[in-house]
């Protein structure tokens, strides 16, 4: 190999791994309400990637809060807020979801985030589909 190309190489993974990849994401999601006729799919957007982490030795020796690590979470987001069709008048037909804007490595807040390790696979619909035609924002 040429010096320039191993260079080049070593220079890549060293960036690989000193960056982190945390960028606003395509995510598609099925809403349904139990008393409402519809599903309804919704395209967003959520942060997902890779956060450098390290993982410390003296793990006994420091307080929890010392061992979190960071994860990939939203920086900015808005609210958008849809109608789910086919309820009946005494549901609430409105759902609303967050968009992320821009995304950063960082603790989770579960004020706003699902910090589970890894999420429930109910992304679908069990009723019939209605595309999303007009949404606004809260």
């Amino acid at each position: 190999m040429t010096a320039v190309f191993l260079m080049s190489m070593l220079f890549g993974l060293a960036c690989g791994q000193a960056m982190s990849f945390c960028i606003p994401t395509e995510y598609t999601m099925h809403i349904e309400r139990r008393e409402c006729a519809y599903c309804l799919t919704i395209n967003t957007t959520i942060c997902a990637g890779y956060c450098m982490t390290r993982d410390i030795n003296g793990k006994l020796f420091l307080p929890k809060n010392a061992l979190s690590q960071d994860v990939c979470t939203y920086r900015d987001f808005i609210y958008r807020t849809v109608e789910i069709p086919g309820c009946p008048l005494h549901v609430a037909p409105y759902f609303s979801y967050p968009v992320a804007l821009s995304c950063k490595c960082g603790k989770c807040n579960t004020d706003y985030s699902d910090c589970i390790h890894e999420a429930i696979k109910t992304n679908y619909c069990t009723k019939p589909q209605k595309s999303y035609l007009v949404g606004f924002s809260v």
